[in-house]
Parts: structure tokens; sequence; C-alpha cells
């Protein structure tokens, strides 16, 4: 089997997996076919424990992660697996786009998802979300796989160990995966407020395990918030608002662990 696409759901939304499964029956064949696997986490223990027992029960060399409410192109899977044929070992990123542009709070998170994305590969990939990440079987398991103790935040925390290593990424541009990440405004500064929470344990975690902290940067919050007022005054008080939350679930993070980043 050449690859395993895995797929974690809470089983909250299955309307959405529905979609997704639909979408992965359409999938062109790489060389050496694929296997689809879906873990429910029924016990809500955390995407990272459902993603780690799909990696468990993988055939597949390249094992390629989507999320219940996306749906891939037909090509997804074939241009995952063709960039990681060319360069043997590497991690495989590919491009994310929202299916839902008139919810104005999906459109507000897919553009930070976005500047989020360019500004962390601005000079070599180093980090692409589990939605649409395809990574080496064996080197995946050598690494210890997603942090079980993080709810948020897991892909980057990752993605920061797995260049820790030596390891690389590489991007497969026509890799799509289209997100219809169904939202409104509770849900939309819940999601930023648990980002912010993830931020602050991607840190611990970090620390514990004596890498270099991801640096906070606030050039990036100030174009991200002036080039979303480019495109509309709307846009730009959402990506603020998402922002504050992030702030505020950081903060909130680091009061709740007295603010110690432990070695």
């Amino acid at each position: 089997m050449s690859c395993s696409v895995v797929v974690a759901t809470s089983g909250r939304r299955p309307q959405q997996l529905a979609a997704c499964r639909a979408a992965l029956d359409t999938q062109f064949e790489p060389p050496g076919g694929f296997e689809v696997i879906v873990v429910e986490d029924r016990e809500l223990r955390g995407p990272s424990t459902a993603r780690n027992r799909g990696v468990a029960r993988a055939c597949g060399d390249l094992v390629a992660f989507t999320d219940d409410d996306c749906e891939p192109e037909p090509g997804w899977l074939v241009a995952l697996h063709a960039r990681w044929a060319e360069r043997d070992g590497v991690g495989v990123g590919g491009t994310v786009v929202n299916r839902l542009r008139r919810n104005p709070f999906a459109a507000a998170s897919q553009f930070v998802h976005e500047y989020a994305h360019a500004w962390a590969n601005r000079s070599d990939p180093r980090f692409f979300a589990s939605n649409n990440l395809a990574l080496p079987r064996a080197a995946l398991i050598e690494v210890g796989g997603f942090d079980e103790r993080l709810r948020c935040a897991e892909d980057r925390e990752l993605c920061d160990r797995w260049l820790a290593v030596g390891l690389e990424f590489d991007h497969a541009p026509d890799a799509v995966v289209h997100h219809a990440h169904r939202m409104q405004a509770r849900g939309f500064v819940t999601q930023h407020a648990r980002y912010g929470v993830g931020a602050w344990k991607l840190r611990i975690a970090q620390t514990a395990a004596g890498r270099p902290r991801t640096p906070i940067e606030p050039e990036f919050y100030g174009r991200l918030v002036r080039d979303a007022a480019r495109h509309s005054p709307q846009l730009a008080g959402l990506v603020a608002a998402a922002q504050f939350a992030n702030a505020a679930g950081f903060a909130t993070a680091a009061i709740t662990s007295r603010g110690r980043l432990r070695p």
C-alpha cells in the first residue's frame, strides 16, 4: 500500500464527514493504491490521539491527514505522493481554500490561516496544518507522532519537532483541500482563543524538549490587520477580533500555569 489517508472525527459533523468521504472516493489513485482510515474520537481525547490511532492502523508508506470538514480535490493525494516521491523522506503540505466564502467568520479564519502559513514559510517550508499534510509513516513514528497532551496547535508542535531532528518539508501547491468550517460569532471567538491556548502550550512543549521557543513577532500581527483592512472593514474587524481572542487565550493559559515555562 502506497498511501494511507487518516481522518480524525468526533462524530459531531456526520454530514460533513460524509462529504469528506465522498471526496476521498473520487481520488485519483497514486502508485501502489491507497486506503482511507476514519478514526472516531468517541472519548473526546483530542485529534492527536485519534490521528495517532490512525497511524498505528495505517499500512501506507505515506500517511496523509485531512479533517472531517474538508473535501480534497480529486488530484490531492496524487499531488502529495508525487512531491514526496521526488524527495524521499520529506513531509509534504498542500493548499487549503475556504469553501464557505459567504460566511464572514470562515472567510476571516481562512485569511488568518493563509497569512500565518505564508509568514511561517516565507524562507523555507516550516509549517503546514494537519488538514492537508502528508508524512512518511516510518519517520512519523520515529519522531513520536502527534503530542497527545495537546488538543490545539498539535500540528505546529509536530512540525517544529520534525524540523528539530533534521527532517524537512516541501509544498505541493496542487494538493488542494476545500475547508468548510461552518461557524458563527461565538464559535469564531472560541476557536481563536483556543489557538492562543495552543500557542502557550506549544511554548511549554518546546521548553520541556530544549527547543527554541517560537518567537512572538509584533510585526506579523500589525501586517495581518493592515492587509485585512485593504480587503474590507468587516474583514479587518473580524481579524482584529480573532487576534484579541488569541491573545486572551494565550494570557489565560499563561496565568493558569502561573506563567511558568518549565525546562
